[in-house]
């Protein structure tokens, strides 16, 4: 006969006992990370100031483009700024002329930036970038890295002894180079006193809207994500979902060895197009290694509906055998006309599985975070 309170009856109550620690610990993480504190202009503006940091040499597109337009949606002032007041490339296509450099936001904005959006860089740790970082975060800003991003905030030292989450790829390398951090997998954002971290680039939306909601209000911020096509900017998330695995690169070979000729894609930038619309089309065509992603418009500079400068690589006519893809308030022909911004990202997916097959679209999407179309 057992003992009444043996190893083996105590076992299965353990279990419970540590998996409901486990789920109270993950909600509350999740309930925590879910809304930020009301974010209110600083230092007399009349508008919350916000700076999206771009490293001239490359800064990933939807990170950048994401937040601006969003943040913008929501009524803050929202200024592109670079170490240096010239052509920024976006990673992996397009270009943008940022507002100001460094020293001209500091110039005019002595006191600093309410919020500083962080992108992914090429270039993690480059020494202007983390310098300014860590003295924007002196002067009181809120520190927010989107996806990678998280690497160049760790970098300047913003993220020691806090918990921080980013690109799911990155993990293993993260936690092995930034061993002061506590880095957290399967949640959307992390806010951790005067930092947060997001996970993969389709994240941009989530916490964009998390931050719209805190300078705006929440029915501002329904609003916005409703146009959008959200109806949830949650910190729920499941990383685990998603995994560069044997298929993943087997779809990767096939298009880097055999996807000849290249795809050429064209995503049309009209006066007025939405950051936010421009983004994910653009990210979305340029990682299928089976095409040519650029930026078109029909001159040499377009100011987009925020105040953007966007530099198309390619003006006036289409080149032959191109795709041009049409965003929502463009009239014009093209390959697709995406005519709600609401649908617009399933509705780019979905027509690159018609044009360069469902895997092609799978992969894509797994390299955003984004929910995976299944591949064939």
């Amino acid at each position: 006969m057992r003992a009444p309170y043996s190893d083996d009856t105590r076992r299965p109550a353990l279990r419970f006992c540590i998996a409901l620690l486990i789920g109270l610990m993950a909600a509350s993480l999740v309930m925590g990370a879910a809304r930020a504190a009301s974010i209110e202009p600083s230092h007399g503006r009349e508008r919350v100031l916000v700076a999206v940091v771009a490293l001239n040499a490359g800064t990933e597109v939807t990170d950048f483009l994401v937040p601006y337009g969003i943040l913008a949606e929501a009524g803050a002032e929202v200024l592109a700024v670079a170490p240096e007041a010239a052509r920024v490339a976006l990673w992996p296509a397009g270009r943008i002329r940022p507002h100001m450099d460094f020293a001209g936001f500091d110039a005019a904005h002595d006191k600093g930036a309410d919020i500083v959006i962080i992108p992914a860089m090429i270039e993690r740790g480059d020494e202007a970038v983390t310098r300014w970082l860590r003295e924007q975060a002196a002067k009181g800003a809120l520190m927010v890295s989107i996806c990678e991003g998280a690497s160049t905030l760790a970098e300047a030292g913003l993220l020691d002894g806090r918990r921080a989450t980013g690109h799911f790829y990155e993990h293993e390398a993260r936690v092995k180079r930034y061993p002061n951090v506590e880095w957290l997998r399967n949640i959307r954002y992390v806010e951790d006193g005067n930092t947060i971290s997001s996970s993969g680039v389709s994240a941009s939306l989530p916490v964009s809207l998390m931050l719209a909601e805190s300078i705006a209000g929440r029915e501002r911020a329904a609003e916005i994500a409703a146009h959008h096509g959200l109806d949830e900017w949650s910190a729920a998330h499941d990383s685990e979902a998603f995994n560069i695995g044997m298929r993943e690169m087997a779809i990767a070979a096939k298009n880097l060895l055999f996807g000849w000729p290249r795809a050429e894609i064209l995503i049309a930038a009209h006066e007025g197009v939405s950051e936010v619309d421009l983004a994910f089309p653009l990210d979305f065509a340029a990682r299928s290694w089976k095409s040519n992603a650029r930026l078109f418009g029909d001159s040499d500079e377009v100011t987009a509906r925020h105040g953007l400068t966007l530099l198309p690589d390619v003006t006036g006519e289409a080149p032959k055998r191109t795709h041009v893809i049409r965003l929502p308030g463009d009239d014009g022909e093209g390959s697709l006309r995406i005519e709600n911004a609401a649908t617009l990202r399933e509705d780019m997916l979905a027509w690159i599985g018609e044009t360069l097959g469902a895997g092609t679209a799978h992969f894509v999407a797994v390299q955003l975070e984004y929910p995976v179309p299944e591949a064939r």
